[in-house]
């Protein structure tokens, strides 16, 4: 039977700041640079690999042992991170000539660290994805909600202070997608390494990576579009407001006026 090695994948936090993690935690890390960690497990070929957009994987790593690190991990969570996406995937060593991958796993003739970062990362790329995917769905269904009421009562009724709220909610939903999701660059093994460039196009076609992340754009484009109408709609209905504001002021004065002169 082919020895298999599992790999878990979860996004606990939409941001991990990897020194603060470092030191407060007192890892001492085989790798470590401002996008990722890697640290030692207890066991053989067992490791933890952190990212920086908030996505931790555990490789070989037993059950009793990353539930203690979860545990520990727990306090970097920020209040407003309260979904957390995860991915199961294993590393099979095969007697195939060729590395390959599948849907569910990893086919490699021999167990590499270089094998192990490539299935890591793009685990770790794929929770990320899906944590974004909620989020953005769960934006789409607000942003119809008001597209709905819009055509129903042919103005847009919201609280201003709701408006804004849901406005700051948008931008800042994109602008973290845009600082954290370049994570679908390859990474550095690939570069020099046929097999492992192959491997990891194989395996990041599997899991959808691109074709996800161009969902996504497409999606916060959508966003950005209605948010631009309802904003607009918005100014328009406060630049009526004034006007007929001003007009009433106006005809008050020469109501005034009029009364003054032939009192």
């Amino acid at each position: 039977m082919p020895k298999t090695f599992p790999i878990r994948a979860y996004h606990i936090a939409e941001r991990l700041r990897l020194r603060e993690v470092r030191d407060k935690l007192g890892y001492t890390p085989k790798e470590f640079s401002n996008y990722e960690m890697v640290v030692q497990a207890t066991g053989e070929d067992a490791f933890i690999l952190l990212y920086n957009f908030g996505s931790v994987v555990f490789f070989n790593v037993s059950d009793k042992d990353l539930e203690i690190e979860m545990a520990r991990l727990s306090e970097f969570r920020t209040p407003s991170d309260t979904m957390r996406t995860s991915d199961n995937f294993v590393i099979e060593i095969s007697d195939s000539d060729t590395n390959r991958a599948q849907f569910d796993r990893l086919e490699v003739r021999q167990l590499t660290y270089d094998s192990i970062k490539i299935a890591s990362v793009l685990l770790a790329q794929s929770t990320a994805l899906e944590y974004y995917e909620i989020l953005i769905e769960n934006l789409m269904e607000k942003t119809g909600k008001y597209s709905r009421r819009l055509e129903k009562e042919g103005e847009y009724l919201e609280k201003t202070e709701d408006l804004l709220k849901f406005i700051g909610m948008c931008m800042s939903t994109r602008q973290d997608i845009i600082s954290n999701l370049y994570i679908v660059d390859s990474p550095d093994e690939v570069w020099e390494n046929n097999d492992l460039e192959r491997l990891f196009t194989n395996l990041k076609a599997i899991l959808d990576i691109d074709v996800r992340y161009r969902a996504l754009e497409h999606k916060i484009q959508i966003i950005q579009e209605s948010i631009e109408i309802i904003v607009d709609l918005t100014k328009s209905r406060r630049t009526t407001q004034l006007e007929l504001t001003i007009i009433a002021l106006f005809a008050l004065d020469i109501i005034i006026s009029i009364f003054f002169k032939f009192r």
